[in-house]
Formats: structure tokens, C-alpha cells, sequence
């Protein structure tokens, strides 16, 4: 059955709602906390940093409360499949963790809100935000840039509490909307300019989440010029990451577009499209990451010997992390291991080790019951997505979500949650197919003319977003 309003519904929303601050407030929220560059969007424990759990839950409260959110079936259907799963962990490992139950009882909570709430709305207005991001990113790059070295490192690490509360890869720093890391990171990898954080932890993270933008800005329904604007802007910020992961999940977004929307220009392109393919391929960061990847797979008891003792768990790269990941899920096949990590294999030899898998976390986590749970949504979601922005390609979301949870350990973050999880809970024909872009304001508009534009525009009725 489609998720869809009645008209009675629909007309209390429209003359009661505006999709204002409060909604933008609220997807920037599931933003900063998916970039986890800050300790206070990291900790997943009410005890650690009561505030920083709390608050995701709080917004999502006051958003159920603005839109009048009604917690159907499916929602407490949700809820009893996962008890029953989580009582049979328990009994299965005679041990009852209550932290981890309510974690995932509050993730199912934010994202259904979310979902109801915004519906489809919720991804304009997150590339939409994106954008804005991205503009802060490219311009700090440059700043970070023309300074040279470890200027700007130095400066914002002079900040103590952003010194104290950052968590950017190599020790860097980050300042909310920015990240930082020292010059030194890049040189690692034979790479001369600085490499674009974002907001995120490290750069591989930002490209991903500007790839989800660029996804949602080129399936537009109504490409006008302010889109293709954000399309440029994003695509520039995605290059500054240098990242593989982004760079390979864009090759298949542009892919499936240049079918999609310019099929009779795809024979001219094409030769371009190879060449680039070859030239990106061929770049060194690109090929040795690859390599490098493929070489620490193949000696995942060496890292884990080296990791027994340390006080610091080490976070082998994707194929290695696969690979320790899916030990656990072959010793563990149907129900996983939950949150026991003291039943890892790794842990009961003494290792320290953490990988970053996603799918591999998953398997490991879940089993097959919880792999299957995801992959089922995340192409019904992938299908649900091909009928919303009417393109042809089924499984292009589901290939890009797959992507994703090789790499990252994303998967179960509320925002990333609400693209595999929409399926659940909303129908492309709950909202307007041919809605009107999210507009820019005019950036000629002087002074307060352009703030009023602004405030206009971030509190358009429902029924024109």
C-alpha cells in the first residue's frame, strides 16, 4: 500500500506547515552527525555524551509534533521484527544488552519521522544543503591553499576545545563545516595539494555524501539553471576530495545519466567518457590505493598478529576488513553477533581490531537475516527512487548504497539509512512527481533584499517544494 496523505490531510499540512528553518535545521543535523569530523556527533551512548545522543531524538520528536507524524503498521512491525531478533540474540548469547536495543530502537524512530514527515522532500533538501557545504569546503581548500603547509591546521588547532573534540584522520582538525588534516597526510600518498574533508571525518566520507547529492541534483525532475549550478559546484567539491571511492561511485551516476537523459548524444560522448574513465583510473592515488588494498588482503593474519596487545584498535582498509568481517559472519551465520564484539574472532585471540567494512560489519553484526533485511529494502528503495525521478535503471541507488558499505561502515547512519531504507515507509506517489526545484536566491538582490529572499524561500508551502 502507497504511503500517501488524504486530501483532507494534505490540506490541513498546506495551510498549517511550511517547510521552514526547522526542516533545514533538521537535515543539516542528520548531515553533522553522518560527517562525524566532531566527538559530539560520534558517541552512540547516553552516559558518554548525554546531549549529543539525546538531541538527534529531541528534533525528531518536534518534527513528528509539526507534522502531525501517525506511527503506522509497518513502523511497529519494524519495532516486534527487531525484538524478536534481538530476544533471540540474547538468548543465544545468554546475555542481555539493553544500550544496543535502544540505539536501534531510536535510528528506526528518526528515520520513520524523517520519511512521514518530509517524504521525498527530505533529499532536495539535503542536496540542496550540500551545496552550501560544498561552497564552504572548496573556499576553505583554497584558503588552506594559498596559506600553505599547515597554516590553517595550525591556526584552528590553537582552538582548544576544537583540538580536544576533533576527529578527522590524520590527526586533524575540524571546525563543524570544515575538516582539516596536515599536509603531511597527503604526502603520504604522493599527493601535492591538500585533500578536501569537507565536514566529514576524512575525504573519502565527504565524496561519498556529495555523491548522494549529485545523484539526487542530476535525476531532477525540472533541470532549470540553478541546478545545474549546484551540479557544478558539488562536481568541483568531489574532485577535491581525490578520493576512489567518490570517483568510482560518480563514474556509475554519470553513466547512467548520459543513458538516461542525452541518449542521442551518448555515441559522441562515449569516446570522451572512456578516455576520462582511463585518465581517472590511471591517476596514482587511484591505482595505488588499489593495489595497496588488494596487497593487505592478502595478509589479514599478519595485521591481526601485529594488533594483539595494542591499547588502539587498527582499522584495516576494505578488502582486509571484508575479509576479518566475514570470518565473524561464517562462525555466526544467522543471527550475527549483535553488539557481543567479545565473541569475534579477533577478540578472543587478543587482537585489537576494527574494520570498516560496512557489509562486512553487517553480515558479521546481523547475520543472514539482517544482510537479507538490507539488501531486500535497498532495492526495493532502488526502485522506488527509479519511479520518483523517472529514469530508467532500477538498481542504480542499490548499486551506489553497495558501493558505499564496501567502504564505509555508513550504512546504518540515520541519513544514509533514509535512501536504502524509503521504501519502507514512503511511495513515489505520495509527493509530486514535476515539483518545482528548490530555488537559489537571486545573488544580485542586494543587502536585505536578498535576506528576505532567503527567509521566502526556506518557508515555501509544502505543496510548492
Amino acid at each position: 500500500m502507497a504511503y500517501q496523505y488524504t486530501q483532507d490531510q494534505q490540506d490541513k499540512t498546506e495551510n498549517a506547515q511550511r517547510i521552514a528553518f526547522f526542516e533545514y535545521l533538521f537535515v543539516l543535523m542528520l548531515i553533522l552527525y553522518a560527517g562525524k569530523g566532531n566527538t559530539f556527533f560520534l558517541s552512540q551512548s547516553p552516559t558518554d555524551n548525554p546531549i549529543g545522543f539525546i538531541l538527534p531524538v529531541i528534533l525528531s520528536g518536534l518534527l513528528a509534533l509539526r507534522w502531525r507524524v501517525i506511527y503506522d503498521y509497518k513502523f511497529y512491525l519494524l519495532i516486534f521484527g527487531f525484538t524478536a531478533y534481538f530476544v533471540a540474540v540474547s538468548i543465544k548469547y545468554k546475555e542481555i544488552q539493553p544500550t544496543f536495543f535502544i540505539h536501534y530502537m531510536l535510528l528506526f524512530f528518526i528515520v520513520y519521522t524523517a520519511i512521514k514527515s518530509l517524504g521525498f522532500r527530505i533529499f532536495k533538501i539535503y542536496e540542496y544543503l550540500l551545496f552550501w557545504l560544498a561552497i564552504i569546503g572548496l573556499f576553505m581548500l583554497f584558503v588552506q591553499i594559498v596559506l600553505g603547509g599547515d597554516t590553517l591546521f595550525n591556526i584552528i588547532s590553537r582552538i582548544n576545545i576544537l583540538k580536544e573534540t576533533s576527529y578527522v584522520t590524520g590527526y586533524g582538525m575540524n571546525a563543524i563545516l570544515y575538516s582539516v588534516q596536515p599536509s603531511e597526510k597527503a604526502l603520504l600518498h604522493n599527493i601535492s595539494l591538500p585533500r578536501n574533508c569537507g565536514f566529514a571525518w576524512e575525504p573519502g566520507a565527504f565524496a561519498v555524501y556529495l555523491c548522494l547529492a549529485l545523484f539526487i541534483n542530476l535525476f531532477y525532475p525540472n533541470r532549470d539553471a540553478a541546478v545545474k549550478k549546484r551540479f557544478l559546484v558539488l562536481l568541483f567539491a568531489l574532485l577535491s576530495t581525490q578520493s576512489t571511492t567518490g570517483y568510482v561511485i560518480f563514474m556509475l551516476i554519470i553513466s547512467f545519466y548520459l543513458i538516461n537523459k542525452k541518449l542521442q548524444k551518448v555515441l559522441i560522448f562515449l569516446p570522451v567518457l572512456v578516455v576520462t574513465l582511463i585518465f581517472i583510473s590511471s591517476l596514482p592515488f587511484m591505482k595505488d590505493k588499489i593495489i595497496e588494498y588488494i596487497a593487505e588482503a592478502d595478509r589479514i593474519n599478519y595485521i591481526v598478529e601485529l594488533s594483539i596487545g595494542r591499547e588502539t584498535a587498527v582499522n584495516p582498509q576494505r578488502f582486509a576488513s571484508f575479509k576479518i568481517a566475514f570470518i565473524d559472519f561464517m562462525d555466526n551465520p544467522v543471527l550475527g553477533l549483535a553488539a557481543h564484539r567479545e565473541e569475534t574472532w579477533t577478540y578472543k585471540i587478543g587482537a585489537n581490531v576494527s574494520p570498516i567494512s560496512g557489509i562486512g560489519n553487517l553480515m558479521a553484526q546481523f547475520g543472514i537475516i539482517g544482510f537479507l533485511f538490507f539488501i531486500i529494502l535497498t532495492v526495493k528503495s532502488s526502485f522506488v527512487f527509479s519511479r520518483y525521478y523517472k529514469y530508467n535503471g532500477h538498481f542504480l541507488l542499490f548499486f551506489i548504497i553497495i558501493l558505499v558499505s564496501v567502504s564505509y561502515t555508513l550504512i546504518f547512519l540515520p541519513l544514509i539509512m533514509c535512501f536504502w531504507m524509503v521504501s519502507l515507509f514512503a511511495e513515489p506517489e505520495a509527493n509530486v512527481i514535476n515539483e518545482k526545484p528548490l530555488e537559489i536566491p537571486d545573488e544580485n538582490r542586494p543587502g536585505l533584499a536578498r535576506i528576505r529572499g532567503v527567509i521566502k524561500n526556506i518557508s515555501r508551502p509544502v505543496s510548492e517544494l
